[in-house]
């Protein structure tokens, strides 16, 4: 059996990504998204939500680009260490802020640049993932990043979204996307990509796809319920 989660990254970025990734879900095979909680629009994205509950919401953990550069790079050990403290409080922090915004724990983490799979802060937030029933990107289920491309649109089409689901594997695939209708509050270098990837996510051809390859769209909370 095939099962696939559609997550669209950086809910509350924008109200353009907002509203772009309620579409994916409303009319396309958008299941889940993950919120930047210090977004300018993340609480008009935790309320948009809150009125689809079959979207899963989770954590899009974000620090510093100083931070990232420290945790990147080969560096002293008393500046890794204090970087490192410094990480492990700000992502309690965000933890913490997703509870107050949405009234409960996140059903998965991931990473502004995939930084929760870092090897100097990911044992961290592994530990507290497992400690919670959390899931992680790109920890024990199938993660699919080709769906992204600055430059060539066609990497992001329909029919690169139809090659993905003809080549899914069997078990459980994570589809990383980024949806979004265009406004004027959505300042982003992946900004006409978003729009393609939200047509693309819509596609009668896509969701006839999904129908006939037999693929079950699910969201992170349902793992639990999943056979393979």
């Amino acid at each position: 059996m095939k099962y696939l989660i559609v997550n669209a990254d950086d809910l509350g970025y924008s109200r353009g990504i907002n509203e772009g990734i309620i579409e994916g879900h409303i009319k396309g095979i958008v299941t889940s998204t993950s919120l930047m909680v210090y977004a300018k629009a993340a609480e008009q994205g935790v309320i948009l939500t809150k009125k689809f509950p079959k979207l899963g919401v989770g954590l899009h953990f974000q620090i510093g680009k100083e931070e990232l550069g420290v945790l990147n790079q080969q560096v002293n050990k008393a500046l890794a260490i204090a970087t490192i403290e410094k990480t492990k409080e700000e992502f309690t922090k965000q933890v913490k802020l997703f509870s107050e915004l949405t009234g409960k724990l996140p059903d998965h983490i991931d990473g502004h640049y995939h930084i929760h799979k870092l090897p100097l802060i990911y044992p961290y937030i592994s530990k507290f993932a497992k400690r919670n029933n959390i899931p992680l990107r790109d920890d024990g289920v199938n993660f699919i990043r080709t769906f992204f491309n600055m430059k060539d649109e066609k990497v992001i089409s329909s029919d690169a979204l139809i090659k993905i689901l003809r080549d899914l594997p069997d078990g459980i695939s994570e589809l990383m996307c980024h949806p979004a209708k265009f406004t004027d509050d959505l300042d982003s270098s992946y900004k006409q990509q978003r729009e393609v990837e939200l047509k693309s996510l819509t596609s009668d051809k896509v969701i006839e796809l999904v129908k006939e390859l037999g693929i079950k769209l699910i969201n992170w909370s349902e793992i639990g319920k999943v056979i393979l």
